[in-house]
C-alpha cells in the first residue's frame, strides 16, 4: 500500500493558504476579522472524472482542481498557487493518513 503522505511530499510546492478570521459576539452574531495567511506545501492538480463522482452534485460544476496537503485545509479557505486564487469547495473527512484532500474552484 502506498503511503499517500510521502507521495504528497514528493509533489508538493509552496502555496499560500488564507483563512478568514472572526468571532461571535455576545449576541451570537458573527463579526468578521482579519484574514490570516500562511505558506503551506500542497499539490494542486486538475480534477479527473472519477474524482468528480466523489463530490456532492452542487460542487461538481464548479470544482476543477484537487488539492492534497499535509497541512490542514478547511472549507472556504483560499489557496493561491502561481498567482491564481482558488476557493476550497469541499474537504473530504480524514480519520487517518496525515493528509488533507480538497476540491478547489477558481476565483475570478
Amino acid at each position: 500500500m502506498i503511503d499517500v503522505a510521502i507521495a504528497i511530499d514528493g509533489e508538493a510546492v509552496n502555496v499560500t493558504r488564507s483563512r478568514s478570521g472572526g468571532a461571535y459576539n455576545e449576541d451570537g452574531e458573527w463579526v468578521p476579522g482579519a484574514a490570516a495567511s500562511a505558506t503551506i506545501r500542497a499539490a494542486i492538480q486538475p480534477v479527473k472524472g472519477n474524482q468528480l463522482m466523489d463530490m456532492p452534485e452542487g460542487i461538481r460544476a464548479e470544482a476543477g482542481w484537487m488539492c492534497w496537503s499535509r497541512s490542514d485545509i478547511l472549507l472556504d479557505d483560499v489557496i493561491t498557487h502561481k498567482g491564481v486564487r482558488y476557493r476550497v469547495l469541499f474537504v473530504w473527512p480524514r480519520d487517518d493518513g496525515a493528509f488533507y484532500r480538497a476540491a478547489l474552484g477558481k476565483l475570478a
